[in-house]
């Protein structure tokens, strides 16, 4: 079968523990599928979605947001998050503080437009790598030119949220706090200094001018725009809603659907693509 690209918007956020396990869950999927199908890519761009907008800076124990979200249904959701965080690799801690969370989504975006930069020049300048293929090599040694493309996982994007969701629900940091969030900018070499980090994050908030936080912001709403409530959300191939944390199984069968769909042509409006509700059109599917 030919190359097939899936191009996944992933609507999260960085106060959201269900999201972190979202993350798990959908890269265990894509390692599944990519090993089944090594003729595919995916190409993953994570998307601002504010929960809580109007949250103050470091003003909340993390523990305490969950008490006040869930009320008496809090001690089922604490085990909840236990229970699947430990089936992905992570140790929930509940201790310190959290806040807003817009300064985050400043550093994820600023990584894509790196991301970007990087793929635009590396497809305008770069020369292909000629690669022998054994399907195609002869006698004669034949070599077929190939140019490699970055995987999602060497993404500056995903090695971003990667960090920020591990800093701040397994090793105690404040995703509101500059101060942690300058570090982590020159951690993973999105800025040469702290004070680069903390001059991008103040860009545009004291004159009201465009900035990182004004893309943010209306990113967020075009999300409640299009009918998004809740994260974990996704929009696959720019068409396909999927809304919630769905399991390896469910992803797996949305690829291979979608992906059937689209390189047989049979995407039509309306069309159950994948037979267990995700439509054309349509937001969510119940977890």
């Amino acid at each position: 079968m030919a190359e097939f690209t899936f191009e996944i918007d992933i609507y999260s956020d960085t106060i959201c523990p269900w999201c972190y396990i979202g993350k798990k869950t959908l890269d265990k999927a894509i390692a599944t599928y990519t090993a089944q199908h090594p003729d595919v890519n995916f190409k993953l761009t994570w998307k601002p979605f504010m929960l809580w907008p109007m949250a103050k800076v470091s003003a909340y124990q993390k523990g305490a947001i969950l008490h006040a979200i869930y009320g008496p249904r809090a001690p089922v959701m604490f085990e909840r998050l236990a229970r699947l965080g430990a089936l992905h690799g992570i140790d929930f801690r509940w201790e310190g503080k959290s806040g807003n969370s817009r300064d985050s989504h400043k550093l994820i975006l600023l990584a894509m437009d790196q991301d970007d930069a990087a793929s635009s020049s590396s497809s305008s300048s770069s020369t292909p790598e000629p690669t022998t293929s054994s399907s195609t090599a002869n006698d004669n040694n034949n070599t077929t030119t190939t140019t490699k493309l970055m995987t999602y996982k060497q993404t500056k994007q995903e090695r971003t949220i990667t960090h920020l969701f591990a800093s701040v629900f397994e090793q105690g940091q404040d995703l509101s706090s500059r101060a942690f969030l300058a570090r982590a900018a020159v951690t993973l070499g999105l800025v040469a200094s702290e004070e680069e980090a903390l001059a991008y994050l103040e860009q545009g908030e004291q004159d009201h001018e465009a900035g990182p936080g004004q893309r943010v912001d209306e990113s967020s709403a075009r999300a409640r725009q299009i009918g998004m409530t809740a994260v974990p959300s996704y929009v696959v191939q720019g068409r396909w809603q999927v809304g919630g944390m769905q399991g390896e199984d469910v992803w797996l069968r949305i690829f291979d659907k979608v992906r059937a769909a689209k390189l047989e042509r049979q995407n039509d409006e309306g069309r159950d693509v994948d037979g267990i509700g995700v439509r054309h059109g349509e937001t969510t599917i119940a977890n």
